[in-house]
């Protein structure tokens, strides 16, 4: 991927969760501490910023770095990579200790049906 479009990327995909989350770039501006300038010139694909900035934008949108990044990865990585491991890092926290919990009391089952 050329640099522009790494930008692009980024910012593309950094405005699309700001969107999800009904956030103005004022209001992620009063999250982060960053200019509501520097936010509108990273969405716009002029500026990826640093990563402390992508930290701080995850952070405000409650996303890991990963899913903004994801898509920018060869696709020999991205197959070796798997799909339950993208979509978990999506959910919110109480979904993903549901999920959890759930794994937890399936591989019991199954370990009290191997010592059987």
């Amino acid at each position: 991927m050329k640099k522009i479009d790494i930008n692009k990327h980024i910012g593309t995909t950094f405005q699309e969760y700001r969107l999800k989350n009904k956030l103005t770039q004022n209001q992620v501006s009063e999250l982060t501490g960053l200019e509501p300038r520097h936010i509108s010139q990273i969405e716009r694909g002029l500026s990826k910023g640093s990563i402390d900035t992508l930290i701080k934008l995850c952070n405000a949108y409650k996303i890991t770095p990963d899913i903004i990044l994801y898509d920018l990865l060869d696709d020999d990585i991205k197959s070796s990579v798997s799909i339950y491991d993208e979509k978990f890092k999506k959910l919110n926290r109480r979904d993903k200790e549901n999920i959890l919990h759930f794994i937890d009391y399936f591989l019991s089952k199954q370990e009290e049906k191997e010592h059987d």
